[in-house]
């Protein structure tokens, strides 16, 4: 059910809400930097998506480019309150490019195991590209996922967080200012390091969705990474 604030009555007799930091609502975060963000990790797809040879390479670069330059066209002027349309472009972009890095895996698996036209090398450097665009997709899906994007974050959460990080936790009240709201660059350093660790380390995932997310997020990097130590020890090898 939604957070409801408790209200506590002053000396003055005035009515003070006790509502913690994420319930206030604070002026909403530009789309620019995630918009520019994808933008970054569909020209690093098409890339993988080419040198691993998948068939139709350009499908999913192009999908994706139809369905950013959709978003940023009904996401522009700014807004506070972004129409359904809108919301189920950003979900169905961040879903496309989910789709393209597991294929991207898939594809990755087949050319170590199977070979592949790319000399040893060629073939590392796909999968440390793989890696790097799979950081800033998941950056891109915890944005979009948490208290359902940040439009939604700006106006005090609808619900409840899906991810909580230190800044919001009341014992840590008056280390960072009182409406303090996580912005792009903090879901990016939670996808890096859900990535390294595989686990959470900065924001923890209170809701199950946030849990599936970031287990997905830290199996493909897994299996990515799996991939180029395989390929790094047969270059070793000679």
């Amino acid at each position: 059910m939604p957070y409801r604030p408790k209200r506590v009555k002053t000396a003055a007799g005035h009515i003070a809400s006790t509502a913690p930091s994420w319930k206030r609502e604070t002026a909403p975060e530009s789309r620019w930097p995630a918009f520019a963000a994808a933008l970054v990790v569909i020209a690093g797809q098409a890339w993988v998506s080419s040198a691993l040879e998948l068939r139709s390479a350009w499908l999913f670069p192009l999908v994706s480019a139809v369905l950013l330059g959709a978003s940023v066209a009904v996401y522009l002027p700014e807004r506070e309150e972004p129409s359904r349309l809108a919301r189920n472009l950003s979900i169905g972009l961040v879903g496309v490019l989910v789709a393209a890095n597991i294929v991207g895996l898939a594809l990755l698996v087949r050319g170590v195991f199977m070979g592949s036209a790319l000399q040893p090398g060629g073939l590392l450097l796909a999968g440390l590209a793989l890696w790097v665009t799979n950081v800033a997709v998941f950056a891109l899906v915890y944005w979009e996922l948490d208290g359902d994007g940040p439009e939604a974050r700006s106006d005090g959460y609808a619900d409840y967080p899906d991810l909580v990080f230190p800044q919001q936790q009341a014992d840590q009240q008056g280390l960072a200012p009182a409406d303090w709201k996580p912005m792009f660059p903090d879901y990016l350093y939670v996808s890096l390091t859900s990535a390294t660790a595989f686990s959470p380390t900065d924001a923890m995932p209170y809701t199950l969705r946030a849990k599936i997310i970031m287990g997905l997020e830290s199996s493909i990097c897994f299996g990515v990474l799996a991939m180029v130590v395989a390929r790094a020890i047969n270059i070793a090898k000679g």
